[in-house]
């Protein structure tokens, strides 16, 4: 899921490509943009893996709800450990 400020960060980052394109560092453009790519790759995962995590705690609160509280804090840890990984 990608947020306002990462939609203009994409739009620095091409711009900066372009513009070392136009100045013939071609290389180093090819660098930025293959690095954008990679960090869309990670931001989407990270949160398909946040959606698949909540999907099945829900699962097993709906299962055994005497469990909420555990499964809360493992939502948090979940949702923690996402945010350091960039997520």
């Amino acid at each position: 899921m990608t947020t306002a400020a990462d939609h203009d960060t994409t739009k620095d980052v091409h711009a900066l490509a372009q513009h070392l394109r136009e100045q013939g560092h071609h290389d180093a453009a090819d660098r930025l943009d293959r690095g954008l790519s990679v960090r869309d790759v990670e931001s989407d995962l990270l949160f398909v893996l946040r959606e698949a995590c909540e999907t099945f705690l829900t699962a097993i609160e709906a299962i055994d709800p005497v469990s909420q509280t555990m499964i809360e804090k493992l939502r948090l840890s979940v949702e923690s450990r996402l945010r350091l990984a960039g997520g």
